[in-house]
C-alpha cells in the first residue's frame, strides 16, 4: 500500500469518526427535547385520567348492571372480586387461572477462550399461553379482552447443570382476583376495565403515570452519559488523527 493510499484511508476514517461524533451530538441535544415533549404529553394524559377518575361513580349501593341500566355511559368504580367463568389450566403446573403463560428456555454457558470468560447462549424451546374467555364481575359476565392491568405472578424453576440449564417460567393471573376496578361504559356496554390494587384509584393512577415519566428520564440520563463519553472520546481520536495527518 502506497503512502497516498494510507493517507486516503486515514482521511476516510477521520471523516467517519467525525460523522459519528456529529450524530452523537445531535442525539445528545434531541433526546432531552423529545423527553420533555413526551413528559408533557404523558402529564396531560395523566391529568385527564385523574379528572375522569374523580368524576366516576363509586358503586356502593348499586351493582354494575344497575349502573349500566341507569346511566348507560360514563365511568364507575367497583371494589370486589373478579372470577374466571371458564378458568384455564396447565397440565404441568396444575391449578386454575384467568391467564397462564409457560416459557421454556435452554441456557448454555460456553467459555470464550479469547476473552477468558463464560458467555450465555439462550434458546427458546417453547412459549405458549391461554386465557379464559369470560370473567364474572359483580352481577356481570364480561369478556376477558375488556380487562387491563390484572395482577400477574411470575415464578420459574430450573433443571440440569449450570452449563446446560433448562428454565421454565410461568406467568399467570389467578382465577380469582380481589381489587378495585375502574369501569368505562358507553351506550349500555362495558368498554374497558382497569384493575387497581387498592380503593385509592386516583393515587395509584397518578403513581403509574409518575413511574412512566421517571423511567423515561432515567433512560435519557443513561443514554446521555454514554453519548457524552463517546463524543469526548471521538473528539480526542479525531484531533489526534488530524494532527498526524497534518
Amino acid at each position: 500500500m502506497t503512502q497516498q493510499e494510507k493517507d486516503e484511508m486515514n482521511r476516510r476514517r477521520i471523516d467517519n469518526l467525525a460523522k459519528e461524533r456529529k450524530s452523537k451530538i445531535i442525539l445528545a441535544i434531541a433526546l432531552p427535547v423529545a423527553a420533555i415533549v413526551l413528559t408533557l404529553i404523558i402529564g396531560a394524559i395523566g391529568a385527564k385520567k385523574q379528572g375522569d377518575i374523580a368524576d366516576a361513580t363509586v358503586l356502593d349501593n348499586m351493582t354494575i348492571g344497575d349502573f349500566l341500566d341507569s346511566e348507560g355511559s360514563g365511568a364507575a368504580i367497583y371494589t370486589g372480586t373478579a372470577r374466571a367463568v371458564d378458568p384455564v389450566t396447565d397440565k404441568d403446573e396444575g391449578g386454575e387461572y384467568i391467564k397462564i403463560r409457560r416459557r421454556v428456555e435452554q441456557i448454555q454457558r460456553v467459555r470464550n477462550e479469547k476473552e477468558d470468560k463464560y458467555e450465555e447462549e439462550t434458546t427458546e424451546l417453547s412459549d405458549r399461553s391461554a386465557h379464559c374467555e369470560e370473567i364474572e364481575l359483580d352481577d356481570m359476565i364480561i369478556v376477558y379482552d375488556v380487562f387491563h392491568s390484572l395482577p400477574e405472578v411470575t415464578k420459574s424453576n430450573s433443571e440440569g447443570p449450570e452449563s446446560n440449564e433448562f428454565r421454565t417460567e410461568y406467568t399467570y393471573i389467578p382465577s380469582i382476583v380481589e381489587g378495585t376496578f375502574y369501569i368505562k361504559c358507553s351506550n349500555g356496554d362495558v368498554d374497558s376495565i382497569d384493575y387497581y390494587e387498592s380503593e385509592d384509584v386516583g393515587q395509584q393512577s397518578k403513581s403509574r403515570f409518575g413511574l412512566v415519566i421517571v423511567l423515561i428520564w432515567l433512560a435519557v440520563i443513561v443514554i446521555e452519559v454514554i453519548a457524552i463519553v463517546r463524543i469526548v472520546k471521538l473528539g480526542g481520536i479525531v484531533k489526534a488523527q488530524s494532527a498526524k495527518q497534518g
